[in-house]
């Protein structure tokens, strides 16, 4: 037998290998990540213990990096993306189809152009109303502007069609929109269910405040200071990617009165 089981069998085999200790504390990584985030746990837990060395590459590409979010530095994506979003416009103003806009939408937000961002999803909107694309893409627009009253709706016709997504992306957004709404009631029973599904390090910081707002404060802690340990045991670009959350929570948990 060959893979992470074999070896944690008999332990003194990972001194002898490093390439066996990095594969199997990717596997128990990914295996974690799994029980704690993905929402098809059931389907890829089996997936991760009965073909554990190729189980955990397909695993890490077909559901880890696609909710990695990892993403270059903005100022690099205005400098090397110039000739997309020249053939992106063109393609828009020759086919004019909602597609089209929403590309040239989505490369518009992530160089920080939104205000033509959003009149590109305003466009495809025109053409295809219920273009859920369109619709998550102006609403982060509106988010980015903080106007929350706008894509509250926007964000629910999203999650009425698809609750799960882009990996849960969208049912935070709403979260945060009812937060910034001062909707306290409805942000904390949205994001109760939201962590039973997506529980991610940003996820986490958002949730603990909101418990330590409403007095629960021992329940605050103790989420914050999982996810502090879950990131640390992580590789080191997963430390990375989280480090802003990190310092949120630590920040948070100095504030909060040591328990007696």
């Amino acid at each position: 037998m060959f893979g992470p089981l074999y070896f944690l069998s008999d332990p003194q085999l990972l001194l002898t290998s490093p390439l066996m200790l990095i594969m199997t504390g990717v596997w128990l990584w990914m295996l974690i990540y799994c029980i704690r985030n993905d929402p098809e746990r059931n389907v890829w837990l089996w997936v991760l213990i009965i073909i554990p060395p190729i189980g955990t590459l397909v695993y890490f590409f077909a559901r880890w990096l696609p909710q990695a979010r990892l993403k270059p530095p903005r100022f690099l994506n205005r400098i090397s993306r110039g000739k997309e979003l020249q053939r992106l416009q063109i393609a828009a103003r020759q086919i004019g189809n909602s597609h089209q806009f929403v590309q040239l939408g989505d490369a518009q937000r992530d160089t920080g152009r939104y205000e033509q961002a959003g009149d590109s999803y305003f466009k495809a909107l025109e053409k295809e109303p219920e273009n859920i694309q369109a619709l998550w893409g102006l609403a982060q627009v509106e988010m980015h502007w903080k106007q929350y009253d706008k894509a509250r709706p926007r964000l629910e016709s999203v999650l009425a069609v698809d609750p799960s997504y882009k990996f849960g992306d969208v049912s935070l957004a709403y979260g945060r929109c009812l937060l910034e709404l001062n909707d306290q009631d409805a942000a904390f029973a949205h994001l109760t269910e939201h962590l039973k599904r997506w529980k991610t390090p940003e996820s986490q910081v958002v949730y603990a405040q909101l418990l330590y707002e409403r007095g629960e404060t021992d329940a605050a802690r103790e989420m914050l200071e999982g996810m502090i340990l879950e990131v640390s045991g992580g590789p080191k670009f997963f430390r990375r990617q989280s480090a802003r959350w990190v310092r949120d929570a630590k920040r948070m948990l100095a504030k909060m009165p040591r328990p007696q």
